[in-house]
């Protein structure tokens, strides 16, 4: 049977004692370095401030908990090689975070939001950039996200911004009076005038036995609002080309009743 004497024991309760409390000064670290990353990243994306306070609040625990185990005298040497192997693989996965981070806050990159960019085979307009990334809204309204460390890399285009031009296909009724129609939604896209570069044209561009087609040629100042100015202007088109085909049934319903009543007479 192990006996122990009031010496033992008490150096016994005082590497107890210790452990303890190194632990609670590393929880108080940890919950201190959380207030202090939290503050010093308000301006950072929440990705990489999650990510950078994940990383450090780890590596507080690892070495607290490693100093407080070697004052009881158990061996740290396996755990210390196992905190060297996590914080390598720490720092592998987080190149290139790090990379895009460094390319952001040390390279010019030479552009901002609102600018139309082209790099590595895509082109779109500047909405947004972050630590990791810049965020591009390409002609179809899809947003395209690339790293920031690609803009130091591979050669990249600022374009000069003329306007964005796309057109509309209509077709209508061959009933329906072309000029007057095309008349009328001239008139109704001045209430969106602020949002053209150019003033908008229609062109005939075929004419069937039955219906026309028609192409509204518009050009827009700024391409992030293609979606919204195409669901305005489509909305008025199927208003018109309601109206305008009742009216048509109606203009032919008056000319057969005139003919019937000539016939009378």
């Amino acid at each position: 049977m192990v006996s122990f004497d009031q010496e033992q024991l008490t150096v016994f309760a005082i590497e107890i004692l210790v452990f303890f409390l190194i632990i609670l000064i590393t929880a108080i670290t940890a919950a201190i370095s959380k207030v202090l990353i939290n503050k010093a990243t308000q301006s950072s994306s929440q990705f990489l401030a999650n990510r950078i306070k994940r990383y450090v609040i780890l590596l507080i625990w690892a070495i607290g908990i490693i100093f407080a185990i070697s004052q009881v005298g158990i061996s740290t040497d396996i755990l210390i090689l196992l905190l060297l192997v996590t914080g390598i693989g720490i720092i592998v996965s987080a190149y290139p975070i790090l990379q895009n981070i460094i390319s952001h806050s040390f390279f010019n990159l030479q552009y901002k939001v609102e600018d139309v960019i082209s790099i590595n085979g895509h082109q779109g307009k500047v909405i947004e950039i972050t630590d990791i990334n810049t965020v591009l809204m390409d002609d179809n309204g899809d947003l395209v996200s690339v790293p920031n460390v690609l803009f130091v890399k591979v050669i990249w285009t600022k374009h000069q911004i003329s306007g964005y031009e796309f057109t509309l296909q209509l077709v209508i009724k061959k009933d329906i009076d072309v000029v007057d129609f095309e008349k009328a939604i001239l008139e109704s896209l001045q209430e969106w005038k602020n949002y053209f570069k150019k003033a908008p044209n229609i062109v005939t561009t075929h004419t069937g036995e039955k219906t026309s087609e028609l192409s509204l040629i518009l050009n827009l100042k700024d391409p992030a609002k293609k979606r919204l100015v195409t669901a305005q202007i489509n909305e008025v088109i199927d208003r018109l080309i309601s109206e305008f085909t009742e009216k048509a049934v109606n203009s032919q319903k008056e000319s057969k009743l005139k003919e019937i009543k000539d016939i009378g007479k």
